[in-house]
């Protein structure tokens, strides 16, 4: 019973997961405000604001959005907190994160906890990690486990190539869980004559119980000041939620 509830509460997440976006920045070197309107029926507005103090980095971030899912909307929101020790050459902290989707009716909340870093392991390169756990309700208790690694290689202070890949399980107990894997790929540049950056990405997230789809987006972002590699030093963590996150494709 828990195995099947397990599967149907999966696949209806699947069903009403965004499919690709397009995404207009408004970014500060500290700070972002990110405003994505997705090619399908759904709309996200996400922001973040960070740095450090000496030794003591920090970070907060979240975003609002709705789906309109077979004529009944899905709002979400989602916002995250990173407390973190800070070098010139690698970052290693905590984060707490919850994110919270609700209709007319139901209203669902997903809180994870964990450990996440970045590494410079070359002028130009900087590993991101992050360990999650973390609970939710969908017609039945889950928890759940994350593992992922990223790789940002940046070609110039303003252009950066950056790979994902992650490991999970949803556990219902009792024997019912399914194991979880996602990755993805994106660019973005941000021109030398205008604080405006170009991004497009793609991430697929794929499970055991219902097999894989594919997010795509595309995004322009306005930067006030600074340059990309700026941005990411002051606000350097993206880590998601489980489930909500990946499978909505929001931030």
């Amino acid at each position: 019973m828990k195995k099947t509830a397990l599967l149907a509460a999966v696949a209806a997440v699947r069903r009403h997961a965004c499919l690709g976006s397009l995404a207009a920045t408004l970014v500060l070197p500290t700070a972002t405000l990110n405003l994505t309107r997705p090619r399908g029926d759904t709309w996200q507005v996400e922001g973040a604001l960070g740095g450090a103090s000496g030794a003591v980095g920090y970070q907060i971030d979240g975003g609002i959005g709705s789906t309109d899912a077979d004529g009944s909307d899905i709002d979400h929101h989602t916002i995250a907190g990173h407390l973190y020790w800070h070098t010139d050459n690698w970052n290693l902290g905590a984060v707490f994160a919850t994110t919270s989707i609700e209709d007319d009716v139901t209203s669902v909340d997903e809180t994870v906890y964990g450990i996440e870093g970045t590494v410079n392991v070359a002028p130009n390169a900087v590993i991101f990690g992050s360990y999650t756990v973390g609970e939710t309700e969908f017609l039945i208790d889950l928890d759940t486990w994350n593992a992922d690694i990223g790789l940002n290689y940046y070609f110039t202070d303003n252009f950066r190539v950056s790979g994902t890949l992650g490991t999970g399980n949803l556990d219902a107990g009792g024997g019912a869980d399914v194991d979880t894997s996602s990755y993805g790929i994106s660019g973005e540049w941000q021109m030398a004559s205008a604080p405006v950056s170009f991004r497009a990405g793609w991430s697929t997230i794929d499970t055991d119980a219902f097999g894989e789809y594919d997010t795509f987006s595309l995004g322009v972002r306005w930067n006030f000041g600074g340059t990309l590699r700026e941005r990411d030093t002051a606000t350097p963590f993206e880590t998601q939620t489980g489930l909500y996150q990946r499978v909505y494709a929001i931030q």
